[in-house]
């Protein structure tokens, strides 16, 4: 930059800027050009990765050495060619009606990877192409300060004569001089795969309705093929089939359809609906695991990769939002949430220019209108006051209450799916530090002490019969988890058993019942601290050996303190008792103590 040079943005020091624009990885950088080819109505669109290979620190290493995007959608015009290697120019800007807008993804998808860009575009057959480019060197060098008139010139071969959709129309966009420390990923297969997971799932309703098809094809600089496949779908939702779900999901949906549960938004003048679509795990992921944690399988850890709340505008995925998920929890990932929104609302949603996020709407994943609220305000007065600001949270909250609303709602139904997993399976019961096997030893002992006189009673068919309808009824466990249970207490002899269930409310912790000589405690799944303690360390959809061991110890100490709390919350229960009742429940603390001390397998001394 010479001391001359008093522009306010000096070129070489903008486009130094402008590389660095934010794009997750290259696959989404790839999604720009993507979205441009479909705008202009591509219906076949070829993402090609060049690989050579090259000497690296002495050892030969393969390395992409170029990338192209062909399309066959209507072409550009010179005129037209020129505006799209502008930055924030182009023919849509704040054209409303599709996918792009903003007049950035062309040039700023490009430098963020490559240090050139070139351009053929054809609306009269690929030998009619005008050509044009942008260099990022001559740039920083100020050789080049105006896009290069386009010139006529033939697409080249080395791309025309590998593609499949060329035709009358269309464009043609390679990256080279590529940088290696911007690129995600080296090689070609790899950049492709992951590209196809990306832009699968970005892409997933126009491959399904088959508008799209994204071949991928990775070649070498002799012309070999690595690979050459068209992406499949990736639906978060799992309700379009794909055959990248492992088996038994393979074309066939994993999940079902929940609802449609629609909001509408008055904003401009005008009123827009908000389309958030919910689904929910098969029961059949339960089944399909045979008796294993389904979060072990494979189809569980691809389900895993997915988890979050797909952001979809105008057809198209901008982000799969897991700030919705609480990321301990394994059970999360058995639902899927879209939020459909028309690019009207993109001030409302906060849609960044690169189209990877609406920040707005990912705010309020931690925000409770309660935590806006001022002194005497409700929701809608916090509502209006937002709106009255030009605040876009105040559009956006009764969307975020619903979307909160139904989420626990799907973690509800997902509890109850997995009822028989913890505590019930066979295997579990026999390890000698299971719950259940210390609880009925400490029963026994007990029983020795001070009997009861269900001690000596018998659980008759009868009983057991009862227990078993009662399980598959008003607990929800499956008819095989159900009799498994029933197998387990027959062959051990069990006096006491854990069970869980959904009670009508939310405020009973847990309950006591008895069946002849069978006592049942059985936790409510409703209650918080359910999911504070036991779905922080003991899940059954879960792949407890993948976790870290800062993971695992994070998690402990959740349940730590979810314990700590619940000791709190009945110290100041004893405290608004009153002088007469406390004294009766300091009573029935102290003897509760003692038998937790028995049963725990500690001496009454050291209890005290």
């Amino acid at each position: 930059m010479s001391d001359n040079d008093s522009s306010v943005i000096p070129s070489s020091l903008a486009i130094t800027a402008m590389r660095d624009s934010g794009y997750k990885n290259t696959a989404y950088a790839l999604a720009e050009l993507i979205d441009n080819a479909q705008q202009e109505n591509a219906d076949c669109i070829e993402v090609i990765c060049r690989q050579s290979e090259s000497l690296v620190k002495e050892r030969h290493r393969s390395r992409i050495s170029a990338i192209a995007v062909l399309d066959n959608g209507g072409g550009m015009t010179p005129e037209t060619l020129r505006k799209a290697l502008q930055f924030g120019n182009g023919n849509r800007l704040n054209d409303r009606s599709g996918i792009g807008r903003f007049g950035m993804g062309l040039p700023n998808a490009s430098i963020s990877q490559a240090g050139r860009v070139d351009v053929w575009t054809w609306q009269n057959g690929p030998d009619n192409a005008y050509h044009s480019y942008l260099d990022v060197s001559e740039i920083e060098k100020g050789e080049m300060s105006l896009i290069p008139t386009p010139d006529q010139q033939s697409v080249p071969k080395e791309w025309s004569e590998l593609s499949e959709c060329i035709g009358k129309t269309g464009t043609l966009v390679v990256w080279t001089k590529l940088d290696f420390h911007r690129l995600t990923w080296k090689s070609a297969k790899s950049t492709l795969s992951n590209t196809e997971q990306i832009a699968g799932r970005i892409y997933r309703r126009f491959i399904h309705d088959g508008k799209l098809r994204l071949r991928l094809l990775a070649v070498k600089d002799d012309g070999s093929i690595l690979s050459d496949h068209n992406a499949q779908v990736v639906d978060p939702l799992y309700l379009l089939p794909s055959p990248n779900v492992p088996e038994p999901f393979k074309d066939r949906p994993m999940f079902e359809f929940v609802h449609d549960d629609p909001v509408e938004i008055e904003y401009g003048g005008k009123t827009h609906t908000v389309h958030v679509r919910y689904s929910v795990a098969l029961p059949e992921t339960v089944e399909a695991a045979n008796g294993a944690d389904r979060g072990r399988t494979p189809y569980g850890k691809h389900a895993q990769a997915n988890m979050g709340v797909s952001v979809v505008r105008a057809g198209r995925e901008l982000m799969l939002d897991k700030g919705w998920c609480n990321g301990y929890d394994p059970r999360e990932r058995w639902w899927g949430a879209e939020v459909d929104f028309p690019p009207a609302l993109d001030e409302i949603f906060g849609v960044t220019n690169n189209k990877q996020a609406a920040t707005h709407f990912s705010e309020l994943a931690t925000i409770d209108w309660q935590q806006l609220a001022e002194d005497g305000e409700d929701f809608r007065d916090v509502v209006n006051r937002l709106k009255e600001d030009e605040d876009p949270v105040g559009w956006l909250l009764e969307l975020s209450d619903s979307l909160k609303r139904n989420l626990k709602q799907l973690l509800e139904t997902v509890k109850a799916q997995a009822v028989g997993g913890r505590g019930s399976r066979k295997e579990r019961h026999d390890q000698t530090d299971d719950a259940t096997a210390s609880a009925n030893e400490a029963w026994t002992k007990r029983a020795k002490e001070k009997p009861i006189a269900d001690d000596t009673a018998e659980t008759s068919d009868d009983d057991l019969k009862a227990l078993k309808e009662d399980l598959q009824e008003t607990n929800k466990y499956s008819e095989a988890d159900a009799e498994n249970l029933i197998e387990l207490i027959k062959e051990k002899s069990l006096k006491v058993v854990f069970l869980e269930a959904d009670f009508p409310d939310s405020f009973q912790l847990f309950n006591v019942q008895s069946k002849g000589g069978l006592t049942e405690i059985t936790f409510n799944r409703k209650h918080p601290m359910f999911d504070a303690v036991f779905a922080t360390v003991n899940t059954v959809d879960e792949d407890i050996d993948e976790l870290t061991k800062e993971e695992v110890l994070e998690r402990l100490l959740r349940a730590i303190n979810a314990s700590k709390l619940l000791f709190a919350a009945w110290a100041r229960y004893e405290r608004e008792a009153g002088v007469d009742k406390a004294r009766a429940l300091e009573r029935v603390r102290f003897d509760w103590g003692q038998m937790a001390a028995s049963f725990l397998d500690l001496d009454d001394d050291a209890a005290l």
